[in-house]
């Protein structure tokens, strides 16, 4: 897998005099994928499930497809796989149809303090509508990682429900940790959602290795298209929950005064579904499949973060807000502050040369808050980027702060 030649495959990418250090937020398209999007929209269009024609029955067979090439990705079956939009809705339907259920007052749902907002707003929800109690795995502000996160679990956790990876500090669990809290997890008999959307584009994600009861990613931050996302669920527990919504395609039967529903995934997927978004999400799998070696890409993308923590590190008034030492070696992304100068006003000043990456509390405000900061500027690579976008980052990052200086110390 050559990184430079990869990039010719996305084709916006290849085009514009951009460097796009934003993936973290969302990844860009390879030309695989948009011409999947065209060909069902243009050549194959047609709803699901429904159409006794020809155009509806393919569409079907390619969305069911598209069903099985998400679980062969992740290695379960296809019955476990519910598409949604995204993280977010995935979480939220966890929330709504198992965690409302099954949550009374007592209950603990534990997670940690560096969760992104879509891992913590519907839990507070959540607590606020069943009397369960919230409980954080708090963070090491000194080495940023968590802190004896299994100490934490008792017989009252009934849902464990926390990041593989933060999205504004990047690795946080020691090693072994993740695996040893889901176990003890389901010792306690308690269920494990694991937020794997800023893992998923960076390694392999194995359900059955990992042992979660739900894991949950999007598709736009792994080369798809936007609104389509993906919820893990095993079947055995689709089947203690009740429909997130409820409309045409998951109905079983229906009459004026009741209904019944259909099993399993479809149980999840009401109204017409998200077809051309699955479609377009598997042919962007498909494309990692066999062009990504996941080895060679940890060691592209770890070569990269470490060129990043050294050059930030020899920049004057950057302070790096993660463990150096694990984002330099099992890294995507690194976030800084600048002494003196703001967040966004850093960034926007990049974005005038060419070069995009993010700002802000990056939707886990109250992470960024207890880590005493307002604002963060925040760098991630995939697999189009290259060393030489890095250098280029690098120099005109100490160009702006230079420029910057210069108009605070200008009489």
């Amino acid at each position: 897998m050559n990184h430079s030649t990869v990039r010719k495959d996305f084709p916006l990418i290849n085009r514009l005099p951009l460097v796009y250090l934003d993936n973290a937020a969302t990844s860009h398209k390879p030309q695989i994928m948009l011409d999947a999007l065209q060909q069902f929209y243009a050549d194959t269009y047609g709803t699901v499930h429904r159409g006794l024609y020809a155009l509806g029955e393919n569409a079907t067979t390619n969305y069911e497809q598209a069903r099985t090439t998400v679980a062969q990705f992740i290695n379960t079956t296809a019955e476990n796989i519910i598409f949604t939009k995204g993280t977010t809705e995935s979480i939220n339907l966890v929330a709504a149809s198992w965690g409302i259920a099954h949550l009374k007052t007592g209950d603990e749902i534990l997670l940690t303090e560096a969760e992104h907002h879509a891992n913590l707003l519907p839990w507070q929800w959540v607590a606020e509508q069943t009397g369960a109690k919230l409980v954080f795995i708090p963070l090491d502000h000194s080495t940023f990682l968590l802190q004896n996160p299994a100490s934490y679990l008792s017989a009252k956790t009934k849902l464990v429900a926390i990041t593989m990876n933060s999205n504004v500090l990047g690795p946080i669990w020691k090693a072994g940790d993740l695996a040893k809290i889901t176990q003890l997890a389901h010792q306690f008999g308690a269920l494990v959602l694991l937020d794997a959307a800023q893992a998923v584009a960076h390694q392999p994600i194995d359900a059955q290795a990992l042992g979660a009861d739900f894991i949950v990613f999007s598709g736009h931050k792994l080369f798809g298209p936007t609104g389509s996302g993906v919820l893990y669920a095993k079947y055995a527990i689709q089947e203690t929950m009740q429909p997130y919504q409820r409309g045409g395609s998951m109905v079983y039967e229906a009459w004026f005064d009741h209904a019944s529903w259909q099993h399993g995934p479809q149980k999840f997927e009401a109204g017409t579904p998200l077809i051309g978004e699955a479609i377009g999400l598997a042919a962007s799998i498909n494309y990692l499949q066999t062009t990504v070696n996941w080895q060679t890409l940890h060691e592209h993308e770890t070569s990269l973060c470490r060129q990043l923590v050294t050059g930030l590190a020899a920049i004057p008034r950057v302070t790096i807000v993660g463990n150096k030492e694990l984002l330099a070696s099992n890294g995507h992304l690194v976030s800084f502050v600048v002494q003196g100068i703001h967040a966004h006003d850093i960034a926007s000043m990049l974005g005038t040369r060419n070069i995009a990456v993010r700002a802000g509390h990056l939707c886990a405000q109250p992470l960024v808050r207890a880590l005493g900061h307002e604002s963060l500027v925040r760098v991630s690579v995939a697999l189009y980027n290259t060393a030489a976008e890095i250098d280029i980052f690098l120099h005109e990052l100490s160009e702006t702060i230079a420029l910057f200086n210069h108009l605070v110390e200008r009489p």
